[in-house]
């Protein structure tokens, strides 16, 4: 009579690796890190170079010393509502240039398109607005977020990176409220769209 005989199989372990979990979040999280550190220092290759001025120092947009509608004082948080900006500053009234700049940042919000979300326009303004340039917000840009500061002060600011305040620029702010990037008057709306549908792929904030 035959004996059976049983062989005892392995025990299969049912631990999980706990290594894993962490080669899995730096397997996604490394190039985008990677990414953003070298669009800041400015060493991605040519095809993929930023259009935009990166300012050296970064400025915190603390330094601008911005306000609500009542003058209070607002702090990062309250600027930036984690969404990327585009900045510009403006007078009293609006001029064919001032109009020309606020209908390119209302296209690059459309034309950010699936980021459209992550981006706002931030209307600085340096006097109290006309009644014109209300009129005109209120018709064509009513999107726009509007917040006061002192033009010394903005001026003061800037003097880090630059020995003149110039009209008609546009600045970028980040969500965590670095002012980073400078366009001027002359250059194309599709340069600033440029640099930002790249920050949008690039980071996870905002």
């Amino acid at each position: 009579m035959n004996k059976s005989t049983s062989v005892e199989q392995p025990e299969q372990s049912k631990k999980r690796n706990p290594y894993t979990p962490w080669f899995v979040v730096i397997a996604f999280v490394a190039p985008v890190v990677a990414a953003y550190a070298l669009f800041f220092l400015g060493i991605t290759p040519p095809a993929y170079s930023n259009k935009g001025e990166l300012l050296d120092p970064i400025i915190d947009v603390e330094s601008f010393a911005l306000s609500d509608d009542s003058y209070n004082a607002l702090g990062r948080e309250a600027i930036t509502e984690r969404k990327w900006h585009m900045i510009y500053f403006v007078g009293s009234s609006c001029d064919d240039a001032c109009n020309q700049t606020l209908y390119n940042m209302r296209q690059i919000n459309i034309a950010a398109g699936k980021y459209a979300n992550r981006l706002q326009r931030l209307l600085v303004h340096l006097e109290a607005p006309g009644e014109d340039f209300q009129a005109l917000v209120a018709k064509e840009y009513p999107q726009a977020r509007h917040v006061n500061a002192n033009a010394e002060t903005i001026v003061t600011a800037l003097q880090e990176v630059g020995p003149q305040f110039r009209a008609n620029e546009i600045y970028i702010i980040d969500p965590l409220g670095n002012i980073m990037l400078r366009y001027t008057q002359e250059q194309s709306y599709k340069d600033i769209l440029h640099d930002l549908k790249k920050l949008f792929k690039v980071s996870q904030i905002g």
